[in-house]
């Protein structure tokens, strides 16, 4: 009986002593940090685009680091999000950047020092599109049409807006997800919508099945249009983006940036803009997306715009000179 206790007590001691051990000398696995980026829905642009980034920063990020994907409007809300500590890393308008540093706009009276710009994306333009069979011609010619402006939030439906007040064009406006707004067309329950970026995947789709109209721009137009925000430039469509769209077509541009919270460990900006500017990094984005093959650093919009450089985007940009 004695040497019972005595064996049973040794295996309680040893027991004792090997999760000691386990607490003492096994490393433990590092805590995870999670960064949320503020993205877009479907039948977007952004949709693709930070699906994309988010899959190569998870692959090529030390596994302590994730991204997840959180579904947006669009710009605005985004833009809101990252001004408000709501977001980590978003994809935002130039002028949006512009009213959250300044407190104008989309953020008025509540100006923001939390947005810090990683790099710039691409140049997008903005347009419109519509069936041919709508026979809309010009954009004078939407006066009074049923007209998506965009996705609720979103920098398309923005654009839209203030490209029609600049143009005194009055419409009957709506808001539909990017997806629900090209059925929405192809159904006739309207006359046309607004998109920032191209190619758009709802257009792609819609162009597969109707034939569409992207409505150019004149030159009176765009005049009146750049006068509104010092962001917007002119700009051309380039022929063939869309199915039977076969001409170049005149629409106006903006700059599209990526861009973190200022709380960003600096190490992880600067780890972001090293995955992304490697070959392979740039090789698989611009798989993901041909507007991806434009990323690069723009440091006079930056200035124009006023918004500060993340501390780590500052560091990679310094290396590179």
């Amino acid at each position: 009986m004695k040497k019972i206790v005595v064996v049973l007590l040794w295996i309680g001691l040893s027991a004792v002593l090997y999760a000691s051990g386990q607490k003492e000398g096994t490393p433990q696995a590092p805590k995870v940090q999670r960064f949320s980026f503020s993205a877009s829905n479907p039948g977007g642009t952004w949709y693709t685009m930070a699906g994309g980034l988010v899959q190569l920063l998870n692959d090529k990020m030390p596994p302590e680091i994730r991204f997840d994907i959180v579904a947006s409007g669009g710009s605005v809300e985004n833009t809101r999000r990252l001004a408000l500590g709501e977001a980590d890393i978003t994809l935002t308008y130039s002028s949006h950047l512009w009213e959250a540093k300044n407190g104008k706009g989309i953020l008025e009276g509540r100006p923001s020092d939390n947005p810090r710009i990683l790099c710039e994306l691409y140049r997008s333009s903005h347009y419109f599109v519509t069936l041919k069979e709508k026979n809309i011609r010009t954009m004078k010619d939407l006066e009074g049409k049923r007209v998506v402006l965009g996705s609720p939030g979103s920098g398309s439906s923005d654009n839209s807006r203030r490209s029609l007040a600049a143009l005194g064009i009055k419409v009957v406006e709506s808001e539909l997800a990017f997806a629900d707004a090209a059925r929405a067309l192809q159904d006739g329950k309207v006359d046309a919508l607004g998109m920032s970026g191209h190619p758009a995947s709802g257009i792609v789709e819609l162009a597969a099945s109707k034939e569409i109209y992207v409505i150019p721009f004149s030159d009176e137009d765009l005049n009146k249009i750049v006068q509104v925000t010092p962001f917007f430039e002119k700009g051309v469509m380039p022929a063939n983006v869309y199915k039977g769209q076969d001409k170049p077509v005149p629409c106006f541009y903006f700059s599209v940036y990526l861009a973190a919270a200022k709380t960003m460990p600096d190490t992880v900006a600067e780890k972001i803009l090293q995955i992304m500017f490697s070959p392979e990094g740039k090789e698989y984005l611009a798989k993901v997306h041909p507007q991806f093959k434009d990323i690069r650093d723009n440091p006079e919009g930056v200035k124009q715009i006023g918004v500060a450089y993340h501390p780590g985007a500052e560091k990679y940009w310094k290396s590179k000179k």
